[in-house]
């Protein structure tokens, strides 16, 4: 029988991106090799009709029922999103329609648990190996975002106990969980994942925010080279105040005598110079505005360099804890085995002193009673210490490992 598969993991706001771009495929996905790209048109949201910003889907769920105007923290738990899904076997065994009302009857369970207005989406892969529904529960309740208290210790033992009844009462041939071992192997496995994709997905970010800075930069330059043009215009309009002139006579009023050339020129010049100050103001308002759009691009940079490489420490920790789990399943599977070999050869080692029993219970026939109970105390004794031998070797074989 196959196992119900139900996991939870926190996603706060800087992993919303990330995991927005993985569930609706709006980015190639580079560390995850399952992926078969000519299936993933068949994947489907059961709650919503296109692809949707999750950020703004989530900001609307929570304000939409909060009681307080305080802000939500920058690094609260905005999402539990659940994994549902079972084995490559079970779903092998069932038709389309099966498959997808095994996830419709997912989806009505949590719904019904954590209230349907709570659920930012509900996204159904089949282009992986193994099917599986991504479903996100803002953990509202009573006006608060308190994903302490909605997913506690209790409430994810009972979902591991509630969600196989549930799909077993729908008809899904499906036992509670999976072995312990293998689950925590298979979370560090996606945990992995999904912090490989947040990391590409910040560098993606980031390579936006080095292109906008360039942009800005770019922009800056010509601006500064605008305002070199504007300040030689001002310096002609300068010239034109340094003009010398001659008055004519007493009576005469004050003139200044210019060639034509001189006069045309310095009309032109004059327009220029009032079209140059309007524009130089304009300029320099936006100038001002880039400057400071660049400082705020420099800051997020900076920003998001430092959690680019807390999330690249993270990826280590969890290559290493993947290793370790690795090896610990592996060793258990070698004990295990052992275990086996030593089992079977206890098994032989009575059936051989059985059989020499019975040889003596033969003979015994003939022999006087005394004799008899010599004999079988004798036989007895040799079991035991035999037995106790075996097992003494087998536990300090164990304990060894």
């Amino acid at each position: 029988m196959s196992y119900a598969v139900c996991r939870m993991e926190k996603m706060k706001s800087h992993d919303l991106k990330g995991m927005q771009f993985h569930n609706q495929r709006e980015r190639e996905s580079k560390t995850n090799s399952d992926i078969d790209k000519t299936w993933s048109h068949e994947n489907y949201d059961l709650v919503n009709q296109g692809n949707i910003d999750y950020n703004e889907r989530v900001k609307d769920i929570i304000e939409s029922q909060k009681i307080s105007p305080r802000k939500t923290w920058k690094d609260a738990v905005l999402v539990n999103e659940l994994l549902i899904t079972s084995d490559k076997d079970f779903f092998d065994a069932l038709d389309p329609s099966e498959q997808k009302r095994f996830f419709e009857e997912s989806y009505k369970l949590f719904a019904e648990r954590y209230g349907k207005q709570n659920i930012a989406y509900a996204t159904v892969h089949v282009d992986e190996k193994t099917p599986h529904l991504h479903l996100g529960v803002v953990p509202m309740r009573d006006g608060k975002l308190q994903g302490k208290n909605v997913f506690n210790r209790n409430e994810l033992l009972a979902i591991q106990e509630e969600f196989p009844k549930h799909m077993q009462k729908c008809g899904f041939d499906l036992e509670r969980g999976v072995p312990s071992d293998r689950k925590h192997l298979d979370m560090a496995r996606y945990k992995l994942q999904t912090t490989q994709e947040k990391i590409n997905s910040l560098e993606n970010e980031l390579a936006e925010k080095e292109h906008r800075r360039t942009q800005l930069n770019e922009s800056i330059e010509k601006t500064n080279g605008l305002l070199k043009a504007l300040k030689k215009s001002d310096e002609n309009s300068k010239e034109i105040d340094m003009i010398n002139y001659k008055e004519s006579g007493l009576i005469g009023p004050k003139t200044v005598k210019l060639a034509l050339s001189d006069f045309e020129s310095m009309k032109t010049k004059a327009r220029a110079s009032e079209a140059f100050k309007i524009e130089n103001k304009v300029v320099s308002a936006r100038n001002k505005q880039l400057s400071q759009e660049n400082n705020e691009l420099k800051l997020k940079n900076k920003g998001l360099n430092r959690e680019n490489q807390a999330l690249k420490h993270e990826n280590r920790d969890l290559t290493k804890q993947n290793m370790f789990l690795t090896r610990t399943l592996e060793s258990l599977k070698y004990a295990l085995k052992e275990h086996v070999k030593d089992f079977d050869y206890i098994l032989g080692a009575i059936k051989s002193l059985v059989l020499d029993n019975m040889k003596v219970t033969n003979k015994a026939k003939y022999l006087s009673d005394d004799e008899e109970r010599l004999g079988a105390k004798v036989m007895w004794t040799l079991c035991q210490g035999h037995l106790k031998k075996d097992s003494h070797e087998t536990s300090n074989k164990y304990c060894s490992l």
